[in-house]
């Protein structure tokens, strides 16, 4: 679904995504159906992206059926997926983990999705 280093790059090349994630130290779990991927932040920098297998927890967790992160990754997504917020009220977005880290840094997670859209739809 989606290219990660071509994520991690261009989260880290991207002037919005680094201003809303400076001094974010973190760790986060993406679940994409039974695809699971963890992000390590250290200073707003993305410093690794591989498989997770469980173990190690992680800070954040966002996770969803595939079905609905190819609605949420759509160029022009349908209501209630053109952001993580609304898509975790009215569909099958599940965040759990700290929930001062998900609120201090929601515009950086939010970029982030962003960022996963872009990759996604790039056109070759």
């Amino acid at each position: 679904m989606l290219d990660w280093n071509d994520v991690k790059t261009k989260a880290n090349e991207d002037g919005e995504f680094c201003i809303h994630a400076r001094m974010w130290n973190s760790s986060l779990r993406i679940s994409i159906g039974d695809q699971r991927k963890r992000i390590d932040i250290e200073s707003g920098k993305i410093t690794e992206i591989h498989d997770w297998r469980g173990g190690a927890p992680t800070d954040l967790s966002i996770s969803a059926s595939h079905r609905d992160w190819e609605e949420l990754l759509q160029d022009v997504p349908k209501p209630f997926y053109q952001d993580l917020y609304p898509a975790s009220i009215h569909h099958g977005f599940e965040i759990t983990g700290d929930r001062d880290n998900y609120c201090a840094y929601y515009p950086a997670i939010r970029r982030l999705i962003e960022i996963f859209r872009e990759v996604r739809n790039a056109k070759i």
